[in-house]
């Protein structure tokens, strides 16, 4: 069994395979890597997996396509494994009419996202940021707190992430409500405290917590416009972990400077966030620099190369893509 990691040498690649996990590997089989010092060419992809088996691919620092160019020579590629969670700007129509099977950490990142989610909305709704920066200051001000207990939560895409994050607010006994225009009230069912809207302007009315997890698609850009921004309600709490291209960001420092809603931003339609950017200056909104998921690398790694083991033993992949989920993911 070859094993091919499209992931060039430096800092990253090290905390998504450090030895240990490459040890598991080499029991497996014969590994190699993108030894380019950069993100590869198409080309020189399709070099690469003349002999693979199984390609593990990383995006962070860009990957290759993998289309009719990068996949000409892969006679025997069957697997790609990617140690990210969305496959949609890389993979294609191609790999999936060719029979290769994808997997993906999509579902071991979604738990540490909602739980990076949950974080935020306790800390923003205690204040917790504000608390911490008094003290530090000398000051013994207790500023206003809310409980995230009996809350009224607007999920904006329900995913894996929204699944998971459901899971997690059950001690809370909340109420939920759901736009989510790709799945059904029987979907639902394993969730009897959520109800699914039809649309998404009745469904960020009525939150008092609203959170994005829609996936970033040409029908999800700006899907919080000036216009749909208006109904959120005063005194709410947005959060966003999902992709930044979600919310017109201009129309949200608008609405933020009004002081009518407070927010938590993981995601930003720019990443790293520019230097005159506007959101920092405000004091209603706490930013974080795209950091919900970032827990243990390795473990992420480590979930592929058990989901590895799985296709070599000829065992139900766990951690599959199914082209219907490709079609729906972040590209």
């Amino acid at each position: 069994m070859n094993f091919f990691i499209t992931l060039q040498e430096g800092p990253l690649r090290d905390q998504f395979f450090p030895g240990n996990i490459i040890d598991k590997l080499n029991a497996l089989g014969n590994v190699s890597f993108n030894e380019q010092g950069r993100t590869m060419t198409e080309e020189e992809l399709a070099e690469s997996l003349r002999d693979t088996d199984v390609c593990i691919t990383h995006s962070w620092l860009g990957c290759p396509v993998f289309n009719e160019v990068s996949l000409k020579h892969a006679s025997r590629l069957k697997l790609i494994a990617h140690v990210c969670a969305s496959v949609g700007p890389f993979i294609t129509e191609q790999v999936y009419s060719r029979g290769i099977k994808v997997s993906s950490a999509n579902a071991i990142m979604a738990r540490y996202v909602a739980e990076g989610t949950l974080a935020y909305m306790l800390s923003s709704l205690r204040d917790i940021p504000r608390h911490d920066h008094a003290m530090k200051q000398g000051s013994w001000t207790s500023f206003p707190k809310v409980s995230l207990m009996n809350k009224k939560i607007s999920l904006v895409g329900l995913g894996t992430v929204g699944r998971y994050l459901l899971e997690m607010l059950k001690p809370f006994q909340v109420s939920v409500r759901i736009y989510d225009p790709y799945i059904t009230e029987a979907d639902l069912l394993p969730y009897p405290e959520a109800e699914l809207l039809s649309t998404l302007q009745e469904t960020l009315e009525w939150g008092e917590i609203i959170s994005l997890h829609a996936s970033r698609t040409k029908d999800t850009f700006h899907l919080l416009n000036s216009e749909m921004l208006r109904f959120i309600p005063d005194g709410a709490l947005l959060i966003n972990t999902s992709r930044g291209a979600l919310i017109d960001e201009k129309a949200l420092i608008g609405e933020l400077s009004k002081g009518r809603f407070r927010a938590v931003l993981d995601v930003f339609e720019q990443e790293p966030l520019p230097a005159d950017n506007d959101l920092p200056a405000l004091e209603n909104v706490i930013l974080q620099p795209h950091c919900a998921g970032d827990t243990d690398y390795a473990g992420y790694t480590q979930g592929l190369i058990e989901e590895i083991e799985r296709f070599i033993a000829g065992e139900p992949l766990q951690l599959a893509i199914p082209y219907k989920q490709f079609k729906l993911m972040t590209v």
